[in-house]
């Protein structure tokens, strides 16, 4: 998924020693002096505005800073000397970067008060505007508390409702597990059934059909050389990482986000993709469908076909047929269905077979009487 770059904002971190709060780009607390310590992380400013000054941008753009094996000073991503002591900054640490910190905002918040004499400051103001005191992090000015609601003392008969349920819910169980074991043994036991071929019966259908001009809908490009198309519409067909000249391309953005830069600067990124159209056409084409069936049926063991009569522009479609034997078993009646013409063949009206017959009286499997 292309990413893009929509800026940068200048984060904060707050001096340990004196608890100052320092703009993220200032490597010494701007109060007492001291350095950035490796450790300490960088803070989300009070107000997301995206950096305005090109110097500040290009600081940015360099990449994670660099503190001193010595001293201890954080420097720039590209600097080879310490600016504070000049050594050599081979084996200094690179502050961490690439950790996404949360969803750009750029709404304003309140105004931070002073722990020392109460006097709201701007939000990203390192000390007090009236009494001068080191500003720590961005706390915007509390609001009151709404009261909790005293919890409700739970009734007397609560306790005895939930052990009503529980043993409601036992006793479903436990009939379920019965009716289960009960349908089970009925589909798995059989009884040896004796019984005699009482009757036979078959069907045999041939189906009719003539072109009729349809209605269908697909994609502009996939529409059947013998289709004709009525009419196209644009719709979303499929999401890619970039426009396509060729076809209508959206541009669909996710929410922007920051990433610690390690220098005391975030860049703003969002997450793109292009919805891309194309068109949507109805069109009709000639189809075969059914037009009619003809049927033929017997009771006997000598299934047919039946004759057809095609008009002009019909052609013989599908075929189907269904074979049916009646048994009786000491006055009960079974019903046995035949795959195909050759099996039918052997119920032959008036002879013996033995049925297996399962507790709901399916047959599940059948046998010749010896």
């Amino acid at each position: 998924m292309p990413t893009e770059t929509l800026g940068y904002v200048e984060m904060e971190w707050t001096c340990g020693k004196c608890g100052t709060r320092n703009r993220g780009m200032d490597r010494a607390c701007v109060s007492c002096g001291a350095p950035m310590p490796a450790d300490q992380k960088f803070e989300r400013p009070a107000e997301g505005a995206l950096i305005k000054d090109e110097a500040k941008v290009e600081a940015a753009r360099k990449g994670a800073d660099i503190h001193c094996p010595y001293c201890g000073a954080r420097n720039p991503a590209d600097a080879k000397a310490c600016h504070q002591c000049q050594g050599d900054l081979t084996k200094g640490q690179r502050r961490e970067a690439g950790t996404v910190i949360g969803a750009h905002v750029e709404a304003r918040v309140e105004p931070v008060p002073c722990p020392s004499c109460g006097k709201p400051n701007a939000p990203d103001a390192p000390r007090c505007g009236s009494c001068g005191r080191p500003l720590g992090t961005a706390t915007p000015i509390a609001q009151p508390t709404p009261a909790v609601p005293p919890v409700a003392a739970a009734a007397p008969g609560s306790a005895l409702m939930r052990w009503v349920g529980l043993a409601i819910g036992g006793l479903f169980l436990l009939l379920c597990l019965v009716v289960g074991i009960w349908f089970f043994s009925q589909t798995t036991t059989t009884t040896a059934t004796p019984a005699t071929v009482s009757g036979v019966s078959w069907e045999r259908i041939v189906a009719i059909e003539e072109q009729v001009r349809v209605t269908r809908n697909n994609w502009g490009d996939r529409v059947p050389d013998d289709g004709t198309i009525k009419q196209c519409e644009l719709k979303p067909r499929e999401v890619l990482s970039a426009p396509d000249p060729g076809r209508k391309s959206e541009k669909i953005c996710g929410t922007p986000y920051e990433v610690d830069l390690g220098n005391g600067a975030s860049e703003v990124r969002q997450d793109c993709q292009y919805q891309i159209y194309d068109d949507w056409c109805a069109y009709t084409q000639l189809e075969w469908q059914v037009a009619d069936r003809v049927v033929a049926s017997g009771s006997d063991l000598n299934p047919e076909w039946p004759r057809l009569n095609l008009d002009t522009g019909q052609r013989e479609g599908g075929h189907t047929e269904t074979f049916v034997v009646v048994f009786d078993a000491d006055g009960r009646r079974f019903e046995y269905s035949v795959a195909d013409a050759s099996a039918f063949a052997e119920f032959e009206p008036g002879s013996d077979w033995v049925l297996d017959v399962d507790g709901f009286g399916n047959i599940d499997a059948l046998s010749p009487a010896r």
